[in-house]
């Protein structure tokens, strides 16, 4: 597990502690707030984001798709990738903090702020069907957001055997239109256009992406070259 995913559990620990004060009595609140002189909204503004920013960085990063492109693909992270050595007990931590958030959701299920965050917790810890589940009820929740629905998608097509049904073409469709420059959901997009065989959408969603690469990402850019130049060969032999 990396620092991203440490700094995740660490701060998933405090945010859905605090997230769900409400569940507990006003009296319970009030005592606790006396003890610590601590406003705990303060806390949540200033961990939210935090986290936020954490999560949404590793999902809208492109390399941190999880579903194959053609032949010279993006390397899988799929279900099947092993730990690194030292990383299970991070792992049980990060499990049994999403057990917790998980049951707080169960009494508070309108929250979709929290069920995007079980749902990333879930793709972190490779438990992509548990992750389906949440995305599904947090998109629910929140009806506008392309990030969510283009994670959403990768996640569906992981517990599909990296296919893509009508379900997940339709939320990478829905990501783009409300986003048409979401790094994710274009190489989703270019994906789902090359296993129809439709070479020149999967080149234009493509060569949309590529100029969006971090420059100093020099793999990636090579990568998504490389399946630019793929489908133009399957192309040209239409």
């Amino acid at each position: 597990m990396n620092i991203v995913s440490l700094i995740i559990g660490f701060i998933l620990g405090a945010v859905s502690t605090i997230i769900f004060t409400s569940t507990k009595s006003s009296g319970e609140n009030l005592v606790a707030e006396k003890r610590l002189k601590i406003n705990p909204m303060l806390i949540v503004f200033v961990l939210v984001p935090i986290l936020a920013g954490l999560i949404y960085w590793k999902a809208g990063n492109p390399e941190a798709v999880s579903v194959s492109t053609p032949s010279t693909a993006i390397p899988s992270m799929g279900m099947d990738a092993q730990p690194p050595e030292g990383a299970g007990h991070e792992m049980g931590d990060l499990g049994a903090m999403a057990q917790k958030l998980a049951a707080k959701l169960e009494k508070n299920p309108e929250n979709g702020d929290g069920w995007a965050l079980l749902a990333h917790t879930y793709v972190e810890l490779k438990q992509h069907k548990d992750a389906v589940g949440a995305f599904e009820k947090a998109a629910n929740l929140i009806p506008n957001d392309p990030q969510l629905f283009a994670d959403y998608a990768d996640a569906l097509a992981v517990t599909n055997n990296g296919k893509f049904d009508a379900k997940s073409i339709e939320l990478v469709d829905k990501a783009l239109k409300l986003d048409p420059n979401l790094p994710k959901a274009l190489l989703l997009s270019g994906t789902i256009a090359f296993n129809q065989a439709d070479y020149a959408k999967a080149i234009s969603a493509w060569e949309r992406l590529a100029p969006l690469i971090a420059k100093d990402d020099a793999m990636l850019s090579k990568e998504v070259a490389g399946n630019i130049a793929e489908a133009k060969s399957l192309s040209s032999k239409k």
